[in-house]
């Protein structure tokens, strides 16, 4: 039997006993309108209660559920018993999962004296004690994706910078409009906003660097040359600062900048039969061809990394596995160092980290899709992930939640996360985005999101979430 209470004014009992009565349930606001300061409810069938249950019950010092059927028991259930002063919870089949992580916390936390809470399951927790648990083997957490807004046009690059630690700002090359769109996150409107628009020729790539706190854009194109702007603090926008010398670039497909001790370069990687993959180095005046890299290969892509302390790059290209450069401090020049070996066909090279622990991600077109470790002198494949019509594969990481994104130009897109355990990426969740060409994470007021370039059609923005399963 169900007890049902209809009490319209306080009514003043120094014990509730219901013991032996059967109980299975008990509803919300049960015991509102009582002033109890003992409440036994033992010795029934109780499985489970309300979350509302003791609302209201701010003078109840003693608590007994023992010798019950409970494996969970809600959250925020004893979050109105100030004055309690023990709790019994024995003889109970708790489930030691999810559903019970905000119970270990409260346990660490209440001032109150509570019997032992032992385990019933799940078979690895049986007869533990979740009282002496400070966390369970489920971290209990899982993430999502929830669409945020879409922009109207496509592009095939996108890269993110910050001018200061406060301001956030997105740069996207646009081919289809011919610009490089420059979007900053609105701190007040909470979103993101055209912010400047550098008009161009066929622009396939846009990249952001800071140089002495001053903020350039490096924007290659197909036709026309490609050019440096720098940002106007008077006039609030990009202005162009300097052409850059491209007499051996043809087909601009990529661009890579980074810091090596005090100097800065970028690289264009050339993706024609006749061109040049070419260094550039800043010279506080601009930046300037330094070092052609090698020739008629198609470089597609080039990654800069840091092996083993010294400054590497890795090209990418359809015709023939990736070559590997070297920083020579003695030349200042990057010398080949080897090959990354059967490989063959790999478009774009991502680099990453977890925890200590160098890995590449190598996209394929055709075939699978590679992760490699590095190890004492060489990179070796650990995983392989089937990728046709693959453009990316873009290693990301929140909150030590490490995924690989992996876009299909065919069928769905696929998100896979990292299991520590193995040592391997899992499928983790799928996504139907047109033809990705990127994917990009943007972090900004404490918020985190995650841009997906398109090759045909509209640039998505999704943001990421935490969804806690112990709720």
């Amino acid at each position: 039997p169900l007890l049902c209470l209809a009490v319209q004014e306080p009514v003043h009992l120094p014990f509730g006993l219901l013991a032996g009565k059967m109980l299975k349930l008990i509803k919300k606001y049960t015991f509102l309108f009582f002033l109890l300061i003992h409440r036994f409810i033992e010795s029934n069938k109780l499985e489970t209660t309300s979350k509302y249950a003791f609302r209201g019950l701010r003078d109840l010092t003693h608590l007994s559920l023992a010798n019950n059927n409970i494996k969970a028991l809600p959250r925020d259930l004893l979050i109105d018993l100030d004055s309690l002063i023990e709790l019994d919870l024995r003889g109970n089949a708790f489930e030691c999962d999810c559903r019970a992580k905000w119970l270990m916390t409260w346990l660490k936390n209440t001032n109150a004296t509570v019997s032992d809470v032992v385990c019933a399951g799940p078979e690895d927790m049986k007869g533990k004690r979740l009282n002496d648990m400070t966390s369970l083997q489920n971290e209990c957490v899982s993430t999502g994706e929830k669409h945020l807004s879409q922009l109207p046009f496509s592009h095939v690059q996108l890269r993110s910078g910050s001018e200061n630690s406060n301001d956030v700002y997105v740069a996207i090359s646009a081919p289809s409009t011919e610009s490089c769109m420059i979007f900053q996150w609105d701190h007040i409107e909470m979103n993101f906003r055209t912010y400047d628009n550098i008009k161009g020729q066929s622009i396939v790539g846009c990249k952001s660097v800071i140089i002495e706190n001053e903020v350039f854009v490096i924007v290659a194109q197909l036709f026309g040359g490609s050019h440096i702007y720098k940002f106007d603090d008077d006039q609030s926008r990009f202005n162009k600062f300097q052409d850059i010398e491209v007499s051996k670039i043809s087909k601009p497909n990529d661009i890579e900048a980074f810091q090596i001790g005090s100097d800065w370069f970028f690289v264009i990687a050339d993706s024609s039969k006749a061109g040049l993959s070419t260094l550039y180095k800043w010279n506080d005046n601009g930046f300037y061809s330094y070092q052609s890299l090698h020739e008629w290969y198609r470089d597609t892509d080039v990654e800069f990394l840091d092996l083993d302390g010294k400054a590497h790059l890795i090209l990418a290209s359809r015709s023939q596995v990736p070559v590997i450069y070297q920083w020579s401090r003695s030349n200042q020049k990057f010398i080949l160092q080897g090959e990354i070996p059967n490989m063959e066909d790999v478009v774009v090279v991502k680099h990453f980290r977890i925890k200590e622990e160098l890995y590449l991600a190598m996209t394929r077109y055709i075939g699978d899709s590679k992760v490699l470790r590095w190890g004492t002198k060489q990179f070796a494949e650990i995983q392989a992930l089937p990728s046709r019509g693959s453009m990316v594969l873009q290693p990301f990481s929140f909150k030590e939640r490490y995924y690989l994104a992996l876009g299909s130009d065919y069928t769905f897109s696929q998100i896979y996360l990292w299991d520590e355990d193995n040592k391997l990426f899992d499928r983790f969740k799928e996504v139907y985005i047109q033809a990705p060409r990127s994917f990009t994470v943007v972090s900004t007021d404490r918020r985190d999101f995650i841009f997906s370039s398109s090759f045909k059609g509209n640039t998505q923005i999704f943001e990421h979430i935490i969804i806690d399963l112990s709720l």
